[in-house]
């Protein structure tokens, strides 16, 4: 009876580390991308017609751990909130029109608490325009 609960006890053990612990099961997941809420998606869509450019949500943290860690307050440093700028038609994109709509963008963002800054890229040049964010 003593050998049937060891190999219960080692299973209950190992079982669990086989599963949530495989790094080839971690390894294939597809990273999570920062999807916008209703109000978000809608805000984005309104400054895109309005300013005439076309801005898209770049490469921005989106983990349930980031989220947790943030709210129990163990991040020490918060992450950048990343968008993309690009001019609907084929001209160059017009700076002016660029802070614009950032800062229309932030008075109706609704996650701010999540991120320390706006990082707007400018046809992925190295023209980026920095805002807080609180």
């Amino acid at each position: 009876m003593k050998k049937f609960y060891t190999a219960v006890f080692i299973l209950l053990v190992t079982l669990p580390m086989v599963v949530y612990l495989n790094p080839f099961t971690w390894g294939m997941r597809r990273m999570p991308r920062y999807k916008p809420s209703q109000k978000t998606a809608e805000l984005i869509m309104q400054l895109n017609k309005r300013y005439h450019l076309d801005m898209n949500l770049s490469e921005t943290v989106d983990t349930l751990w980031y989220f947790r860690d943030l709210k129990h307050h163990r991040i020490s440093k918060l992450e950048h909130f990343r968008m993309e700028a690009m001019q609907q038609d084929s001209s160059p994109v017009d700076i002016d029109a660029v802070k614009a709509y950032a800062s229309e963008f932030m008075t109706g963002f609704d996650h701010k608490k999540y991120f320390d800054s706006m990082l707007v890229s400018v046809n992925g040049d190295s023209v980026i325009f920095k805002y807080k964010l609180k």
